[in-house]
């Protein structure tokens, strides 16, 4: 292959300054005036390369054709250099053509004699090609007798242009060329622009007020300051053309022009940093702009569940503005009725237990287990274990909808309803906030840092493609609410029973939601599930059936409302954090809930994550950089729960023996039920998995044993 051609430098603008005299009054008020100098522009560096389409922006006044008029040669500077293909401008040159905003074709010529005016060098043949060829390239075929007066105002710029191009010029420079048309026309004109650029490749420069007009055409964007103007930064635009202008990308690239300019898209309004204020491009996306009108919020929360509203709690105990957008109305309804052990204490540290006592959630003290083949249950009580000894079943409607409101009541600002289309990014891969739709109605949303907590849903994972299903994993449920079904003996009647059927990989829980209603679902392989509507009664009375014990408590049951379906619930992203953005609860990962995982995940997350997020903040840092710590965390935690998931498939029922049996059998119980970010956790895996091994060993030297006494 080949070396690529480095790009070749056209116009080099060297330390520029202007100023332009003024005459004022004295403060005296006589008649005498004196002399000034008014600062215009000041110390100005830019490169522009061959062929290269450059935009240049800034507020009103500040100096853009000023600066476009010293580039073309017909204003001198005050002090610098600019030079064109090396040599120094001294003035005008008809190889760089001007295209102004009030256009300049002469009203006594037709379109092809204003197209041709300036080739009276050229044969008559020859003019006649270039002519026909630009008029056809501007779509103006047809109108070549028409005069000026006959034409559109867009037209008219199109004869303008091919007036330009016909001359054959190595520059183009254009002041405002679209300023006095309508929208619609300006935007058939920058296409019509783009189209021939791209044909042509020739260097343009090109002074615009219009910020969306500068990213649909240009390769970069120079941002210029207040006057006396300096370049504020240079934006790359590596966006494809043509443009979509609702495109994120594009989005995002428009509004960071605003926010150097120091302006609010939507208002108009200035935003906390002032346009004089110095800001390095580098450092544009970890700028602190406070509670200006540029942010809706530090940190936007996507979902109102246990994720979200329980880190919306811990961010409003450290003061942190935040806000919650969630696409339900609570309450909603929703899997997930056990809670695990470990979540009492988050429930404590956020001072949620009274809500729960008030409230009168069934109080939960272990877990019940039976086995497909037998009769007997096997109990794991949590009053073995240190701490408050309880958990609790809930209605997660009703449960969902008491955090959301307990994270209100401590400062989250909550916005229902609104479905997150997309996160937007900035050109530094900086998360800048959100697009989301409201009806039929979009609205965007900024703040310095996004948190995904969006549940299976897992808007983040999708829009990146992080997404990493577990093929071996891939289950679904099916599950209701069910009214006279048996509890078994009184002492454990609130526990989680969990029954495991005779089929690979399935189980079925029983969650006593009050006194008189039962939740029951069936886990299972994707083989074993049916499509909604597809004899769904029997495919669950069948795998009820497969486990005496259970089917003998749901013989009088009597189910209260339609059965659900769920699924997708093993996988895991392939990172949870980034520029601007981390992950939370089930946007991050999640795995067979067996051991009733979910929410205990979502809130040990939400932990983890607002502490990342205060101590990121008060370090001025949202980089990827920042919250890798809270990812090691996290992905400790998610190994160690796919590790509990696949010894449990893996060695069913020598599992529940050995974890009801051994020695370490209080350390293994807290690991089942959510300690599984804990230092010693991994520690506790591994020995498990040992006395598995040694289970399963035992196991088959009998059944190999007795399979020998029998063929004696």
């Amino acid at each position: 292959m080949g070396e690529v051609k480095s790009p070749e430098t056209k116009i080099s603008i060297e330390d520029l300054w202007v100023s332009f005299p003024n005459t004022r009054k004295n403060n005296s008020n006589q008649r005498n005036r004196e002399q000034s100098e008014v600062p215009v522009l000041a110390h100005v560096d830019l490169e522009v390369n061959e062929g290269e389409f450059v935009c240049i922006v800034g507020p009103s006044g500040c100096g853009k054709s000023t600066m476009l008029n010293v580039v073309g040669g017909f204003l001198k500077p005050t002090r610098g250099c600019v030079r064109i293909d090396g040599t120094p401008v001294t003035g005008p040159d008809e190889r760089r053509i001007f295209i102004f905003q009030e256009n300049g074709i002469f009203p006594w010529l037709t379109v092809e004699e204003n197209v041709g005016f300036g080739l009276f060098r050229k044969t008559v043949g020859e003019r006649a090609r270039i002519v026909e060829h630009y008029i056809d390239m501007v779509g103006l075929k047809g109108f070549e007798k028409s005069y000026p007066r006959e034409l559109s105002g867009g037209m008219k710029q199109r004869v303008e242009i091919a007036r330009a191009l016909a001359a054959n010029p190595d520059i183009l420079y254009m002041d405002e060329p679209f300023g006095a048309l309508d929208f619609l026309t300006r935007l058939k004109m920058r296409a019509e622009l783009v189209r021939i650029w791209q044909r042509e490749k020739k260097t343009v420069l090109f002074v615009t007020h219009d910020v969306e007009e500068s990213v649909q055409l240009a390769d970069r964007v120079v941002v210029m300051s207040q006057r006396p103007a300096s370049i504020r930064t240079i934006i790359d635009v590596k966006l494809p053309r043509p443009r979509d202008i609702d495109a994120p990308e594009y989005l995002s690239l428009r509004d960071e022009i605003f926010d150097e300019m120091g302006l609010d898209y939507l208002s108009g309004s200035a935003g906390k940093h002032h346009v004089d204020d110095e800001i390095s491009p580098d450092d544009a996306p970890m700028v602190s702009l406070g509670h200006s009108k540029k942010l809706d919020a530090d940190v936007i929360i996507i979902g109102g569940g246990p994720a979200g509203s329980v880190l919306g709690t811990y961010l409003g105990l450290a003061g942190v503005d935040h806000l919650i957008i969630d696409k339900a109305h609570h309450p909603r309804a929703h899997v997930g009725e056990s809670l695990s052990y470990a979540t009492t204490r988050i429930l404590e540290e956020i001072d949620f237990l009274p809500v729960m006592e008030r409230e009168r959630f069934i109080v939960k003290g272990g877990v019940s287990w039976t086995l497909w083949d037998e009769q007997q249950q096997i109990d794991m009580e949590f009053r073995e274990l240190e701490g408050l000894g309880h958990s609790y079943q809930v209605d997660r409607a009703k449960f969902d909808d008491l955090l959301l409101r307990h994270a209100r009541e401590y400062g989250a600002r909550v916005f229902s309803g609104g479905h997150v289309e997309r996160i937007n990014f900035n050109r530094h891969g900086f998360a800048t906030g959100i697009t989301a739709r409201l009806g039929e109605s979009r609205f965007r949303l900024r703040s310095r840092l996004v948190v995904d907590a969006s549940g299976r849903q897992g808007i983040l994972g999708h829009q990146l493609r992080l997404l990493k299903s577990d093929p071996d994993l891939a289950q679904f449920a099916i599950h209701s609410w069910f009214k006279n079904v048996e509890r078994g003996k009184s002492s454990t009647a609130h526990f989680t029973h969990i029954h495991l059927l005779a089929m690979p990989r399935s189980w079925a829980w029983q969650i006593p939601i009050n006194d008189g209603v039962t939740s029951v679902g069936v886990v299972t392989d994707r083989e074993h599930f049916v499509k909604s509507g597809e004899e769904t009664d029997q495919v669950f009375a069948e795998s009820i059936s497969t486990n005496s014990l259970l089917a003998q408590r749901m013989k009088n049951s009597d189910r209260l409302r339609e059965y659900r379906m769920d699924g997708n619930y093993s996988y895991r992203m392939e990172r949870f954090v980034g520029d601007g953005w981390l992950m939370v609860g089930d946007a991050a990962f999640s795995t067979d809930p067996i051991f009733s995982s979910g929410v205990s995940n979502a809130m040990f997350s939400a932990r983890f994550a607002a502490q990342a997020i205060v101590r990121a903040l008060a370090n001025n840092d949202l980089s990827e950089a920042a919250f890798l710590g809270y990812e090691q965390k996290l992905s400790g935690g998610a190994e160690i729960l796919e590790g509990l998931v696949d010894l449990f498939h893996e060695c069913t029922p020598e599992f529940i023996n050995v974890m009801s049996e051994c020695n370490h059998r209080h350390q293994v119980f807290r690991l089942c039920d959510g300690e599984i970010y804990d230092e010693s956790s991994s520690e506790t895996l591994a020995r498990l998995r040992q006395m598995l091994k040694t289970a399963s060993s035992s196991t088959h030297t009998m059944q190999n044993t007795m399979s020998r006494e029998a063929a004696q």
